[in-house]
């Protein structure tokens, strides 16, 4: 990241800590940077104990105990269940590093006074909370939570050691859990501040008819259910239903059509045709009368989402028609129950249940956390991304967008990923081994280490060079419009070696005058294709030069050579 830049998390974080606490928190300090960067350490602070420890935010507010003797404690909280918080809270500017060596000391050993309850050393904002100390450590159920919040990348293994030292120190064997150190980090941060957009999870009772289960090694029940059921999740939820699943409703598809057709003509033989749909859950439970014959069984399920079948439903909510209704359409359910701790497993059976059906490498980008953080990111700040195939929203861009704006970003000495892109977008989601790209070309693009902003304006400049390539070839006429027609890939690669010092920038979107010289470049370099492609004898046609590694190869030196003459 460039000098000065800041991760776009904490742009975020600062945004959701003015809004919500502005007016309400007074920064200190000799100058407005200073008071600046005050307000967000105990806003910082303040927005943990509203997330972690149930704290309102007057409480949160209320429990700063920073300025002069608070011996590295910015903040004390004593929550309803006699848990004593203590934060220490530092906010960097940057993003990025850690906390020093010697605050983590001082916050030690300001922890260590308070359980010793030394409340003498402490300021008068201390002072005021001596009574409800006293009653949690009097209690003889105290905890202590020993918080470390910043807005830093890392915590290094010497100030972990200090902190674990002290759990060692204060927990004593009769009481082994009474102090723990809590790490919360910017990345801990976004995280919570991503979950406050998450929608409330999904709570449905249902009817399964002849049904049966499996205890072991996971709960799974299944059955037969009607399709005004499914039909009514849909309406209720809508695409909330298939959160989970790696893509949405595909439309007009043969697939569907063949569905929709069963559901209209024969809807008795639907459960015969169909190949059922899947949800997964984190509890199912029995509910209403018992039937010791399994015909039919009353259920409801916590936290629902359909993982394979999403085509399926959709169908049911679109063509099922009261006439349908009446002839009783049955569809097979499997409903899999998964521990909080089996985020892996479900993954896998989405993954396997849906390799079973038409589905390629590109549907299994919506199972890589990295694009759900991406996309709830960049929603964040208004634009929205689209991993998911079949989503029917206007998306500013979608992930196969995403990805042939990577590939010509990427750095491609042979013009391997540049080639793919142009001839098959989609073989840059594959993750088999042993092919001519990369080990893993998803991964290769889509790096853990891909930032939200950095993705977005890669992508934005992929665009404004699409939309500038567009406008020369409907001004170009025969061969050069045929040349430049099929250069965008190569042509977007070449741009971005000579704008790539334009990615790294707080702002999210592009400014007018990067925009411009995106542009500007974009036309030069679209010419200077033109003029070096007709300078050799390829042999073959303008889309097969442009879908060939080696003649890109080529053809990108040749340009290199003469832009760096000009």
């Amino acid at each position: 990241m460039a000098d000065g830049v800041k991760p776009h998390e904490l742009i975020q974080l600062c945004e959701l800590l003015g809004a919500r606490f502005g007016g309400k928190i007074t920064g200190t300090g000799p100058d407005a940077n200073a008071k600046q960067r005050n307000f967000y350490t105990k806003a910082l602070a303040a927005y943990f104990l509203t997330q972690e420890a149930g704290a309102t935010d007057e409480d949160a507010i209320h429990a700063s105990i920073d300025g002069g003797q608070d011996h590295g404690i910015d903040s004390v909280y004593v929550d309803s269940t006699q848990t004593v918080w203590l934060i220490q809270s530092k906010y960097k500017d940057s993003g990025t590093g850690e906390v020093e060596l010697a605050e983590v000391g001082k916050f030690v050993d300001g922890v260590k006074d308070l359980a010793k309850q030394k409340y003498e050393r402490f300021n008068e904002h201390l002072q005021a909370k001596i009574p409800a100390l006293n009653s949690a450590f009097d209690s003889g159920v105290a905890k202590v939570k020993a918080v470390l919040t910043y807005t830093g990348s890392a915590l290094g293994d010497d100030k972990r050691r200090v902190m674990s030292d002290l759990e060692d120190a204060l927990n004593l064997p009769a009481d082994p859990s009474f102090l723990r150190f809590i790490n919360f980090g910017l990345a801990s941060f976004h995280r919570i501040q991503l979950g406050e957009h998450l929608p409330a999870p999904i709570t449905a009772e249902v009817t399964l008819e002849n049904y049966g289960h499996i205890d072991a090694p996971y709960l799974c029940c299944f059955g037969s259910i009607t399709g005004v059921q499914l039909k009514s999740l849909k309406i209720e939820y809508g695409e909330k239903l298939f959160d989970a699943n790696i893509r949405h409703f595909q439309g007009d598809t043969v697939v569907n059509q063949d569905i929709s057709e069963t559901i209209k003509n024969n809807p008795e033989h639907f459960f015969y045709f169909n190949n059922g749909v899947t949800f997964t859950c984190d509890v199912i439970r029995p509910i209403g009368p018992r039937d010791d014959t399994r015909s039919t069984g009353k259920f409801r399920v916590e936290n629902l989402s359909v993982i394979n079948g999403a085509q399926t439903v959709s169908s049911l909510a679109i063509d099922l028609d009261n006439e349908c209704q009446e002839r009783d359409v049955k569809v097979l359910a499997t409903f899999i129950a998964l521990d909080g701790d089996l985020e892996e497993f479900g993954s896998k059976v989405t993954r396997f249940r849906n390799n079973q059906n038409a589905v390629s490498d590109i549907d299994f980008a919506a199972l890589d956390e990295n694009q759900i953080q991406w996309a709830q990111t960049l929603q964040q700040s208004g634009v929205s991304y689209r991993y998911k195939s079949g989503e029917l929203d206007q998306a500013d861009f979608d992930v196969e967008t995403a990805a042939k704006a990577l590939a010509c970003w990427a750095s491609d000495s042979e013009c391997n990923l540049v080639a793919q892109a142009k001839k098959d977008a989609k073989k840059l989601f594959s993750r088999v081994s042993g092919e001519e790209l990369h080990s893993s070309t998803y991964h290769y693009l889509f790096k853990d280490s891909l930032q939200a902003r950095q993705l977005c304006r890669i992508v934005q400049i992929h665009q404004l060079i699409r939309d500038s390539l567009r406008s020369d070839a409907r001004q170009a006429t025969g061969m050069d419009k045929e040349i430049a027609a099929n250069s965008l890939m190569l042509l977007s690669h070449i741009v971005y070696l000579k704008t790539k010092q334009y990615i790294d920038y707080n702002d999210l979107k592009l400014s007018l005058a990067h925009s411009n010289i995106v542009r500007t470049t974009a036309q030069t370099i679209t010419q200077t294709i033109i003029d070096e492609y007709k300078k050799v004898t390829w042999g073959k046609t303008p889309p097969s030069v442009f879908k060939n590694a080696s003649d890109l190869k080529t053809l990108k030196g040749a340009v290199m050579a003469a832009l760096a003459n000009t």
